[in-house]
C-alpha cells in the first residue's frame, strides 16, 4: 500500500484481527496528516541542533516514517515482531534510516530518559498506560503527541471507569466530546507535572471515534505552577442549559438558580494555541482535505473558552424548532460577541455571549424567518 508517497507494508483495517497483525487503519490518514505537519512546525519552535524523535507504537510504520524529514535521528519501536518486519521492509523500500526497536513502548521511552524532541504515542484505547514513561523520555524542550480511543470512557457512558481511569467525572451532555478532550488534556498535564515538566496543549481535536492531543513540553516549576490555573471544572445547568469553566464547582445556576451537574476536574484553558494552528495549516497541502477541514475549524475556535453549544439542544430547551445555524450566528455576532463554528459537531457554535443573549438571538431569527 501506499500513503502520501511512502510505501507500507501491512494490510487495512479498522484494528487487527489477532494480536500478532500488524496494525495500519487507512481511515486514521487526517491524524497522521495533522500530526506530520504539526510535528514539523514543532521542529523548527524547538531549539536544538538535532531533532531525536520516536514513534513509540509504530505498528506498520507509517506514521515515523512521514516524520523522516524533519528528524536527525529517528526511532521506530514495536513490541509485535512482524511489526518489526514490516517496518524494515518500509524503511528500505522508503530509502529512509531509522533504529528500529522491537521493546514494549514503556521500557523504549524509560531507557531514553529526557533524549526525544518528538514523541508520538498512537495506541489504541487509552494512551495513560503511557503517560509516565513518556514524561520521562520527553526533553526539556520538546513535543508530545497523544491519540486516545476510549471515548466513551470520559465522555459520560462509563462513569466509573473514567474516575478509575483519569481521577475526574465526566458528564454526558451534547458537549460530552469537548468535556473528554478537557478531561485527556488534565490527565497528561498533572503527568508530566510529577515530572516537574509543563505539558501544555498546542492542538487538540476530537473526531470519529479518537481524541488527539499534541502539546509542548518545558522542564519548568515555575511554568507548571502557573498552568495550574488551566485546571479546575465545568459546571452545567441541565434546566436552562448555562454552562461556565472556573477553578471551583458552582452548587447553582447563575442564571435560573436550578441545581447544577459538574464535571472535572479538568483542562479549563484554551485546548489549542492559534499562533500553533495557523502554522500547522501552511504546513498541510490543500489536497489534505479532511484533516485541513478539522485544524481550520480547531483555528477557528481556538480563542473561546466557554464550551460550545448545540443549537438543536438549545432550540429544544427553548420548545421551538431550530432556525438555520449560520443566521444564528450572524445575529450574535452583530451583539458584538466573539462566534465561531466549532469541529466538535455540525450543529454547534462557540461563543462567550451570555446565554440569554444567545436564545434572543435565536428567537429574533426565528421571527425574521416568519415574518
Amino acid at each position: 500500500m501506499e500513503e502520501r508517497g511512502y510505501q507500507v507494508f501491512a494490510p487495512e483495517e479498522d484494528e487487527p484481527d489477532k494480536q500478532s497483525d500488524v496494525f495500519f487503519n487507512d481511515h486514521m490518514i487526517e491524524n497522521r496528516d495533522i500530526s506530520e505537519a504539526a510535528f514539523k512546525v514543532a521542529s523548527k519552535i524547538i531549539q536544538s541542533d538535532e531533532i531525536h524523535t520516536c514513534d513509540a507504537l509504530s505498528a506498520s510504520g507509517i506514521r515515523g516514517f512521514r516524520f523522516n524529514e524533519f528528524s536527525d535521528h529517528l526511532v521506530l519501536n514495536d513490541v509485535n515482531p512482524n511489526a518489526v518486519e514490516s517496518i524494515e521492509k518500509g524503511l528500505e523500500a522508503n530509502g529512509i534510516e531509522a533504529e528500529v526497536t522491537n521493546k514494549d513502548a514503556n521500557i523504549i521511552l524509560t531507557e531514553n530518559r529526557n533524549r526525544f524532541h518528538l514523541i508520538d504515542v498512537d495506541p489504541f484505547g487509552p494512551f495513560t498506560t503511557f503517560l509516565d514513561s513518556t514524561a520521562r523520555a520527553a526533553n526539556h524542550d520538546s513535543f508530545v503527541g497523544l491519540t486516545a480511543t476510549d471515548n466513551a470512557v470520559p465522555a459520560g457512558s462509563y462513569k466509573k471507569t473514567c474516575m478509575r481511569r483519569y481521577g475526574s467525572t465526566p458528564l454526558k451532555e451534547s458537549f460530552m466530546h469537548e468535556t473528554a478532550l478537557r478531561i485527556y488534556i488534565h490527565e497528561a498535564f498533572r503527568n508530566f507535572a510529577r515530572f516537574d515538566k509543563c505539558f501544555e496543549p498546542k492542538l487538540a481535536f476530537q473526531h470519529r471515534h479518537y481524541c488527539r492531543v499534541i502539546g509542548r513540553v518545558t522542564e519548568s516549576k515555575k511554568r507548571t505552577n502557573q498552568q495550574l490555573e488551566n485546571t479546575g471544572f465545568l459546571s452545567f445547568c441541565p434546566d436552562c442549559r448555562w454552562r461556565v469553566l472556573e477553578k471551583e464547582k458552582r452548587d447553582e445556576c447563575e442564571l435560573c438558580g436550578h441545581g447544577v451537574a459538574n464535571a472535572g476536574p479538568l483542562w479549563i484553558g484554551k485546548f489549542s494555541d492559534r499562533r500553533f494552528t495557523e502554522k500547522v495549516l501552511e504546513e498541510m497541502p490543500a489536497e489534505w482535505e479532511d484533516g485541513r477541514e478539522i485544524v481550520e475549524r480547531v483555528d477557528s475556535e481556538a480563542e473561546i473558552i466557554t464550551p460550545f453549544y448545540d443549537l438543536h439542544e438549545l432550540c429544544s430547551n427553548m420548545g421551538v424548532s431550530s432556525p438555520k445555524r449560520d443566521p444564528v450566528i450572524e445575529k450574535i455576532h452583530e451583539k458584538g460577541y466573539p462566534i465561531s463554528r466549532t469541529h466538535f459537531s455540525p450543529t454547534g457554535f462557540r461563543t462567550d455571549a451570555p446565554l440569554d443573549d444567545i436564545k434572543e438571538a435565536i428567537t429574533e431569527v426565528r421571527k425574521e424567518r416568519a415574518g
